[in-house]
């Protein structure tokens, strides 16, 4: 069992997690729970529990990394101990800036500074592509073909030619084949670097286009998932649609725990 990133647990999914963790103290179950360290869980200390503290990269290993994601493409040194230097140690950082001077070229002056500028530079250089990953990133963290082709104006060839660029970036991955198949971003600040990269307007368009496709595909969910809805209509500016969702999901959360 993965629990990923549980500083940004919610209440019910915490509780659910410390009890989780104190039954399985006589399973055969492995669990693991990522965290940053300002999460402070009850369980350590637990005999069952062992922590482990991932620290930063030191230099050696980021210049490591950057020459393996180079594959065999050689960079100034000037250009890696930039890459190095800015990194921080975080490998996400230092791989996703590595990619982007490899798509880039840039000189060690036009390095970006932060993670969210290489994960914004790398969008730009998608191109009509950005266009897919910004209605991937509004429909959520996991989105399906169906859905993204539901909502894009895209021809079909065109769709399935701007998402295969995407996995070719490696900024989303692909389960399953269309019409069938899922993509999952590869990690929670690419989908957050590209929905912020959507304009305000743009953003609640797509957001409406979203909710509405969701309920000419899939109408049940307004009954089963109706939080979904909710936070779509909210993104939308939709506020009596968006109130009457929330109003729905409340009903059914108090209803669950009479």
């Amino acid at each position: 069992m993965v629990f990923e990133d549980a500083h940004w647990v919610d209440p019910t999914s915490r509780e659910l997690l410390d009890l989780t963790i104190e039954r399985v103290r006589n399973l055969p179950v492995l669990l693991i729970a990522t965290f940053r360290l300002e999460f402070q869980p009850p369980w350590t200390g637990q005999p069952q529990v062992t922590m482990l503290t991932l620290n930063r990269l030191d230099r050696r290993d980021r210049s490591t990394l950057v020459a393996q994601i180079a594959a065999g493409e050689t960079l100034p040194d000037e250009v890696v101990d930039q890459i190095v230097d800015r990194t921080d140690g975080v490998p996400l950082f230092v791989e996703e800036m590595t990619r982007s001077v490899l798509e880039s070229g840039v000189t060690p002056l036009g390095i970006p500074t932060s993670l969210h500028d290489s994960l914004i530079a790398r969008l730009d250089r998608l191109g009509s592509d950005r266009r897919v990953a910004q209605i991937g990133a509004a429909i959520g963290h996991e989105f399906s073909y169906a859905l993204v082709h539901a909502v894009s104006s895209l021809l079909e060839d065109e769709l399935r030619a701007a998402l295969g660029r995407l996995i070719a970036s490696e900024l989303v991955f692909q389960r399953g084949m269309p019409p069938d198949a899922v993509y999952i971003f590869k990690h929670a600040l690419v989908q957050d670097a590209a929905h912020d990269s959507l304009l305000r307007r743009p953003r609640q368009q797509l957001h409406a286009q979203i909710a509405e496709a969701l309920e000419n595909q899939s109408p049940e969910l307004a009954e089963t998932q109706p939080e979904l809805f909710a936070q779509h209509y909210a993104e939308a500016g939709v506020t009596k649609k968006s109130v009457a969702f929330w109003g729905k999901a409340g009903q059914r959360s108090a209803a669950r725990w009479r």
